[in-house]
């Protein structure tokens, strides 16, 4: 009987186990959302006062000679006419 009895006993267990909810699987969670970094430059025109150059002229005593001093964009110029 006692083989019998651990055959019925085997029986209602697989039983058992076969009838009982089986828990879901936890669900996977849900993916986060794909964010983007969007960087948008520009070119801005800056407006840039510009003088118009200074002239100096100087004279010396003689009338027929001049000489004319400038700020030029590489420093400053220096013209001298002579007449004779």
């Amino acid at each position: 009987m006692s083989a019998l009895r651990l055959v019925a006993l085997a029986a209602v267990t697989i039983a058992a186990a076969a009838c009982t909810q089986q828990q879901p699987a936890p669900a996977a969670p849900a993916p986060a959302p794909e964010t983007r970094t969007i960087v948008e430059t520009r070119e801005v025109a800056v407006p840039v006062p510009v003088a118009p150059p200074t002239i100096v002229v100087e004279r010396d005593g003689r009338p027929a000679d001049s000489t004319t001093v400038r700020a030029g964009e590489n420093g400053i110029e220096v013209e001298t006419t002579r007449r004779n």
